[in-house]
């Protein structure tokens, strides 16, 4: 009797036993997390960084950064032309398009001595877009016909001391002094002024 409750302890100690054998390896299979030596690394790409240079798009040139000068003038076949100059006094490029408003006035600021320059395609020179660069300058041509001052505007002949302009698109005037005999008649254009142009 005493043998058979041995063996019977013997042998449910062996079944706990392999019970717990069969648990732990079980439990050495299933491992932990990594215990392969394989990582897998999920890698989120930062956003790309690029450059970007933004260049300022060029504007009107201001009266107030202009500077006006009259040339020597010259005359031919009745039309006395006079050139006209715009400087750029400042430190950044502007640009210029088109005709001046140009008049002969009494003295700066004063008052304007009859009809307004005409716009004319003087020597075949046609509007363009200009970029002025900072100490460039830009030419206008002011004809003057003294031949229609001399027989239509006769009796209204005045000398001038002062020309006016005004630059393309702005509302500034700009005075130079000027030589040379204008007429006091409204209603008559005796002269005309070319568009601006780069070229001499």
């Amino acid at each position: 009797m005493r043998t058979f409750h041995h063996l019977a302890a013997a042998g449910v100690a062996a079944v706990s036993l392999a019970g717990l054998c069969l648990l732990a390896t079980a439990c050495g299979t299933s491992g932990t997390p990594g215990s392969s030596g394989t990582v897998t690394v999920t890698v989120t790409p930062s956003p790309s960084t690029r450059t970007v240079t933004v260049t300022p798009s060029t504007g009107p040139c201001q009266a107030g950064d202009l500077h006006l000068a009259v040339g020597q003038q010259n005359g031919a076949a009745g039309t006395i032309y006079y050139p006209i100059d715009l400087t750029n006094l400042s430190s950044a490029a502007c640009t210029l398009y088109g005709y001046p408003g140009v008049s002969f006035v009494a003295a700066p600021h004063g008052s304007v001595i009859g009809a307004p320059a005409g716009r004319r395609e003087i020597s075949g020179i046609t509007p363009q877009l200009i970029t002025l660069q900072p100490g460039a300058t830009v030419h206008a041509t002011l004809a003057d016909s003294d031949v229609l001052t001399g027989n239509q505007c006769h009796s209204q002949q005045v000398p001038v001391h002062t020309i006016q302009v005004y630059p393309p698109g702005q509302y500034t005037a700009l005075f130079a002094p000027i030589s040379g005999t204008g007429c006091a008649n409204r209603s008559l254009v005796v002269m005309w002024v070319s568009p601006v142009t780069s070229g001499s």
